[in-house]
């Protein structure tokens, strides 16, 4: 593995076809969207606080200040794998989390599905992208 960047790729999409649990934190029993980011971080070594205790919706506002502090936002031209999509819907706030893989695919907890899914990130979905972060230590 070359850097973290890659091992928090790897590990979201070791977790493809885990179930999606809210606010679950565990790969092996189900992850919604912020465990499946946060678990895959953690593999990596990287620190990220949780951001748990929250109702449907993950609490955007904490986890948006965490990266703020622990991560940089980058432009989607230099997004590279195991970079952090956060997509808003609606409210102007991150609502859903992913991870990106290389060819531009993401994997995401998906509650519709009920599981985690590998997805093409389409021109749809990039129109509701927020921001995009790079936690510390990822890619040099």
């Amino acid at each position: 593995m070359s850097n973290k960047g890659d091992m928090i790729a790897q590990a979201a999409n070791a977790m493809v076809g885990v179930p999606f649990k809210h606010q679950g934190r565990n790969p092996k029993a189900g992850v919604d969207c912020a465990g499946l980011v946060l678990c895959a971080v953690w593999s990596a070594g990287c620190d990220l606080p949780d951001c748990i205790g929250y109702g449907p919706q993950p609490k955007a506002e904490v986890l948006l200040a965490e990266l703020q502090q622990r991560a940089r936002r980058i432009h989607l031209d230099d997004a590279k794998p195991g970079d952090i999509l956060l997509f808003e819907y609606r409210t102007g706030m991150p609502m859903h989390f992913a991870v990106l893989l290389a060819n531009n695919y993401i994997v995401h907890a998906h509650g519709q599905t009920g599981r985690v899914i590998r997805q093409r990130l389409t021109s749809a979905r990039s129109e509701r992208l927020h921001s995009i972060w790079r936690v510390e230590g990822a890619h040099g």
